[in-house]
């Protein structure tokens, strides 16, 4: 069996499920975990069986036992470790967003093609099998060409308030939003978005100095239109866990609707429920199954992000890995939530 070194850079929410699903994973032969936080190393260390645990991530990057590299600090830390994996040719796995600013993102796809890195941003959802279905029945041509699509999806005030204070150039578009612009530029791939039209309000989270909520008019270059949106709104004990999505597709051929606002799983219960991505707020009705990166069950970690941190490993090992998002992707995804907030501030139309 071929086995591979995995660096995990960043032990937040997110990094600490991307090492619990490297280390399920048999073909990871040596894991790296790294943070500037002892406490958070000291706890997961045991607990994942690392080999090489440090503050210091171009320690770990630089580590020959490792092979490949996964970014998983918050958004505005993510291009240093990132480029050097690139600068490394290492193969680079990166949480969404991509970076904050095209310059980075055009830096990082440079220098991955000049040293030969495959780089991808982790747009989780779409390993979530429903979404995986529907882009193979956009492919299988069930649905004609695609000329309308509709998309939102909605979080709870906690998860809002959680990425308002750790990141402060992120909004709701581009932290948020971002996941639906990517499955609809997917589903809609070959299609060039070439203006956004796009408005939002501000009023709970106006002491963030972040917008409530996004709506955005795509239109791509061959008259195609999606209409997307996104809010922070539902209030801190909301039953979904992270998220509740939508999705509509309508072509020349046919239409699908994907319905993933997890209301067919309700756990209600008379003691409180921790909420897995924001632990301070209980709920006691939950919608199972909400949480975007997946669930623990049984003391194993199963979902959409477990998914594709095996389809990350598999490819790195030339062994498959299917539905990864490239970066030059995500910088198309990063432009458009980019230039969507530039609408709402200048409430206009912008080329794109």
């Amino acid at each position: 069996m071929k086995n591979i070194g995995v660096a995990v850079i960043g032990l937040g929410g997110i990094g600490t499920l991307r090492a619990h699903s490297c280390a399920q994973i048999p073909q990871v032969g040596h894991l790296a975990i790294c943070d500037i936080n002892p406490d958070k190393l000291d706890k997961l260390s045991e607990t994942v069986k690392a080999d090489i645990v440090t503050e210091n991530y171009e320690e770990a990057i630089n580590d020959e036992r490792i092979q490949s590299v996964i970014v998983s600090t918050d958004e505005e830390s993510h291009y240093g470790p990132a480029k050097l994996a690139a600068e490394l040719g290492k193969p680079v796995l990166i949480e969404k967003p991509f970076v904050l600013n095209l310059d980075e993102a055009d830096d990082i796809i440079a220098t991955a093609k000049q040293n030969g890195s495959p780089a991808f941003v982790g747009y989780t959802q779409r390993f979530r099998k429903r979404y995986l279905l529907a882009k193979e029945s956009v492919e299988a041509g069930h649905l004609g060409d695609v000329v309308m699509a509709f998309g939102k999806i909605y979080v709870t005030r906690a998860v809002g308030e959680a990425v308002a204070r750790r990141s402060p150039n992120t909004t709701p578009s581009i932290n948020t939003l971002t996941y639906m612009v990517d499955l609809i530029l997917w589903y809609m791939e070959g299609k060039t978005p070439v203006e956004v039209y796009a408005r939002s309000a501000s009023k709970v989270f106006k002491p963030y100095n972040r917008d409530d909520f996004q709506w955005m008019i795509v239109t791509f270059d061959d008259g195609s239109v999606a209409t997307l949106g996104t809010s922070w709104l539902p209030p801190h004990h909301w039953p979904a866990y992270t998220a509740t999505m939508e999705i509509d597709l309508q072509g020349t051929g046919g239409s699908l609707n994907i319905d993933d606002s997890h209301r067919d799983f309700v756990l209600a219960s008379a003691e409180p429920i921790p909420c897995p991505y924001t632990p301070e707020h209980e709920v006691k009705v939950a919608f199972l199954g909400s949480a975007m990166p997946g669930d623990f069950a049984l003391g194993e970690f199963f979902g959409p992000m477990k998914e594709e941190t095996d389809s990350f490993i598999r490819y790195t090992l030339q062994m498959g890995g299917v539905g990864l998002a490239t970066a030059e992707h995500a910088r198309d995804v990063l432009a458009l939530t980019m230039a969507a907030d530039r609408s709402c501030k200048e409430n206009k139309p912008i080329r794109i």
